[in-house]
Order: structure tokens, then C-alpha cells, then sequence
């Protein structure tokens, strides 16, 4: 199959994803396991296997571990959040944010997309100016010496990225910017092809 016929529905695609948007959309709306990612009944978030581990651990993990395994768990849900935006999970409130900043405006957008650029990345936002280009928009919602190694390093991907390929366009936001999207990251949008005059 041409790499740029969907292979669900036979629609056009970008090369780089592996379904056409709709698809992509289709399938994030189906609720999976949020550890091995399978095809959960509706209102679950755990297949049966990971549900009944779960509450096997529950039962085991005492004392010392336990309270180590909590601090862990409080730790990811504190950045990972509970929030969501048409009914998928965002990671966190500045994500949540910035996903009702993108729909406001009328920005056509996906979170976390899966994307095949010589090898596989998920960036946080993916937006298609519906024109060729790709705009890519990483959060980075912390600030500490691992996290911004990390940072660095994504970054420098993102530019290598844009630089092979005129279709792409890298911009990010950090914390600071989420107290005044319209300006912040409504003139950081303005540097790429999704240029507007005014954002809401």
C-alpha cells in the first residue's frame, strides 16, 4: 500500500503518519488500557490482566515499599494530571490550556500524535495548517537539570528536523507563557505559516 493512502479507509495521508487524521481521531476516541494500550470496554482504564495485577499489588505493597510506590504514583499523577479535552487525557492543566487556545482559534491540531520522521517521536502538539506544513509545539512544563537535558535534546531533534524538511516548523512553551497565551504563544504561532492578526 502507497505510503500515503490510510490503511484503514484508503483516504490520503502524510507520509510521516501512520493513519489519515480521521482514523487517527477515530482511534484515540476508543478507551484502551492505560498500561499495555489495548482495547478496553467503554468506562474501563485497565484491561482485565492489568486490573486484577492492580489489585494484586494493592494487597502486597506494605510498609516501606508501599509508601515509596505511593510517593511515585503521587509524583506521575501530579504531572500527568487527570484533565481532558474532548474526551482524551492531557497531561497536565498548561496542556489542557493550551488545547482550548489551539480549538478557540480554530487551529487544527492533535495531541501526542505517534509520527515516523526516520525514527518514531510523539510530540505534544502537532498542528496541520492544512497548506503542506507541520507545525510541531512541545510544553515543557518543568524546569531542573535532567528535565531540561532532555529539553535540549528534543529540542535540537525538532531543529535538525525543520532544517531537512522546509514543511516542518518547531516552536515550544514553557510555564511562563501559559499565563498569556494570546500574546505568547499567539506570536510564536505568528513566526510560522499559521500567521494571524489577531488571537482570541
Amino acid at each position: 500500500m502507497s505510503s500515503t493512502s490510510c490503511p484503514k479507509c484508503g483516504k490520503f495521508k502524510k507520509a510521516w503518519f501512520p493513519l489519515c487524521w480521521e482514523c487517527t481521531e477515530k482511534e484515540k476516541q476508543k478507551p484502551k488500557c492505560e498500561i499495555c494500550g489495548i482495547e478496553v470496554p467503554e468506562g474501563h482504564t485497565l484491561c482485565k490482566t492489568h486490573w486484577l495485577e492492580k489489585n494484586e499489588e494493592k494487597k502486597k505493597i506494605k510498609s516501606i515499599e508501599y509508601v515509596k510506590a505511593k510517593k511515585e504514583t503521587e509524583f506521575k499523577e501530579k504531572f500527568e494530571g487527570k484533565f481532558y479535552f474532548n474526551s482524551q487525557k492531557v497531561k497536565s492543566k498548561s496542556e489542557l490550556l493550551i488545547c482550548y487556545f489551539l480549538s478557540a482559534n480554530g487551529v487544527n491540531f492533535q495531541y501526542e500524535p505517534t509520527m515516523y520522521v526516520e525514527k518514531e517521536i510523539r510530540p505534544d502538539f502537532v498542528i496541520d495548517d492544512l497548506k503542506g506544513n507541520i507545525i510541531i509545539l512541545e510544553h515543557f512544563g518543568m524546569d531542573d537539570d535532567n528535565y531540561n537535558k532532555k529539553r535540549d535534546e528534543k529540542e535540537k531533534e525538532y531543529k535538525k528536523l525543520c532544517e531537512k524538511d522546509p514543511a516542518f516548523y518547531f516552536i515550544s512553551t514553557d510555564e511562563e507563557d501559559i499565563y498569556n497565551l494570546k500574546d505568547k504563544l499567539g506570536k510564536k504561532l505568528n513566526d510560522t505559516p499559521l500567521k494571524k492578526v489577531l488571537w482570541k
